[in-house]
C-alpha cells in the first residue's frame, strides 16, 4: 500500500486565515497529482487520539508538509512526525515569521526535515523545491539502504 503512496499530510494552523493557507497547498499539490489531507478535514474515530490520527496519516504519506509560520497545535506534533516517526518533512515558513525558535536546531540535525521560506511572489515555487528535495531524499535514503543494508540486496 505504501511503496509507491501518493498522499502527501498538511500540517499548520486550521482556523480563519491559517486554514485557506492550507487549502491553498492542498489545492496546489492536488493539481501536481498527489492525494492530500488535512487532518481536520478526516473523520475521527472513537478511542483514536489527535495525535494517533496524524500519525496514521503521516506513516501513510509520501511526505508531510508543516506550515509553520504561526504557532498552533501542529507544534505539539512536529517533533513526533519528525524526530519519533522520522517522516520526510518539508516545513514552509513564511519569510521572516516562525511558529518558535525551538525547532531551528531540527533543520540542521535531522536529514529528514527541511525548512523552505518563501513569500507571496515565491510560495509555489518553494513548494516545488520543497517536493523536489522530498523525492531527492527519499531517493538517497533508498539507495543507502540498498547499499548497506542486505535484506535490501536479495
Amino acid at each position: 500500500m505504501l511503496e509507491n503512496s501518493d498522499s502527501v499530510l498538511i500540517l499548520g494552523k486550521d482556523t480563519g486565515e491559517g486554514l485557506e493557507l492550507l487549502k491553498r497547498i492542498q489545492s496546489y499539490i492536488d493539481n501536481l497529482g498527489f492525494y492530500t489531507y488535512i487532518i481536520k478535514e478526516q473523520p475521527d474515530i472513537i478511542g483514536e487520539s489527535v495525535m494517533q490520527k496524524v500519525l496514521r496519516f503521516g506513516l501513510s504519506s509520501r511526505f508531510v508538509i508543516i506550515e509553520n509560520s504561526e504557532p498552533t497545535g501542529h507544534l505539539y506534533e512536529f517533533p513526533h512526525i519528525t524526530k519519533f516517526a522520522e517522516l520526510t518533512s518539508i516545513v514552509l515558513q513564511r519569510q521572516g515569521q516562525g511558529s518558535t525558535w525551538m525547532f531551528e536546531d531540527l533543520y540542521h540535525k535531522l536529514n529528514n526535515i527541511k525548512k523552505f521560506e518563501y513569500t507571496n511572489d515565491n510560495f509555489e515555487e518553494q513548494i516545488d523545491s520543497g517536493i523536489s528535495w522530498a523525492k531527492e531524499y527519499s531517493k538517497s535514503f533508498g539507495d543507502f539502504q540498498k547499499q548497506k543494508l542486505p535484506w535490501f540486496n536479495k
